[in-house]
């Protein structure tokens, strides 16, 4: 089913052309036949080619269009084979603001078909942004040691863990107050026992995305970043995108900012599956 709208969905010009001229031509057959029998197939017709002209040739191309969602990057934002509905409208009077989740033409820098991609903008032109890897330190002093994420990943999963979808690990997530691993929270004093320092002081700093030199309070990533990037200026005319999955996400922080004329629309609501229907929130 979500192939069959998908396909419907992104139909090209050409192909919509060649169906409202077959409507027309038949809508012409059965009003030239005469017989009481094809008026309301006539009618059907012309009802179609009106239907079909208004959808894809003014409100899709200009106002709002269906994108389907292809990978787990948005995480748990949107999640695989959803379609939403893209507003098309909104950036012909402002540009972006921080936060919203944005369908755009990639770069090249990023794949060289320039297919759509959808992300979260963290950065408009002048912003500095910055990332850092969550870890932490068990003792203090000479004794401290630095637990980044291979090394968490091998403490709480060395008595196995449980796989999660596509064969990865549980996703980790770190808070000032304790480890998360998937639905298992692991607390300070147990993960000292863990790694054989019961007693000793754990400070958990949990990884953060900053904007101008502050830490994004961010209530929708699937997971705190396990990566590092130097501060990047966004230039102007540009955008910084993150993936709300943002240890599965080749967005920005991989293949720097991109210009923001190549922004199609914001991603507004999801329509399918009906199990999945929401306004998306920004």
């Amino acid at each position: 089913m979500s192939e069959i709208t998908d396909r419907i969905a992104s139909a090209s010009l050409t192909h919509i052309v060649l169906v409202l001229v077959l409507l027309t031509l038949l809508r012409g057959t059965f009003l030239a036949t005469r017989l009481r029998f094809f008026r309301p197939c006539a009618e059907l017709c012309e009802s179609a080619t009106l239907a079909i002209a208004l959808v894809f040739l003014l409100v899709r191309p200009f106002l709002m269009q269906s994108f389907f969602i292809p990978s787990g990057s948005m995480h748990p934002t949107l999640w695989e084979d959803d379609h939403i509905l893209v507003n098309k409208m909104v950036y012909r009077m402002q540009l972006p603001k921080r936060g919203e989740i944005v369908v755009f033409r990639s770069p090249k820098e990023a794949t060289l078909d320039e297919k759509d991609f959808i992300k979260r903008v963290i950065g408009v032109p002048g912003d500095v942004i910055e990332v850092r890897e969550g870890f932490v330190v068990v003792g203090i002093g000479e004794r401290a040691t630095i637990y980044t994420r291979d090394a968490l990943y091998s403490h709480l999963c060395a008595s196995g863990c449980e796989p999660a979808a596509g064969n990865s690990p549980p996703q980790l997530r770190l808070t000032t107050d304790g480890l998360w691993l998937g639905e298992n929270q692991y607390l300070p004093a147990q993960f000292a026992e863990l790694v054989h320092r019961k007693g000793e002081q754990v400070v958990i700093q949990p990884g953060q995305v900053l904007r101008n030199n502050e830490v994004l309070s961010e209530w929708y990533v699937a997971e705190d970043p396990q990566y590092h990037m130097n501060p990047m200026v966004v230039p102007s005319g540009h955008l910084f995108v993150l993936g709300d999955n943002r240890n599965d996400s080749r967005d920005s922080h991989v293949w720097g900012t991109f210009p923001v004329d190549r922004v199609i629309g914001r991603a507004d609501a999801v329509f399918w599956p009906l199990s999945h229907i929401k306004k998306i929130a920004h």
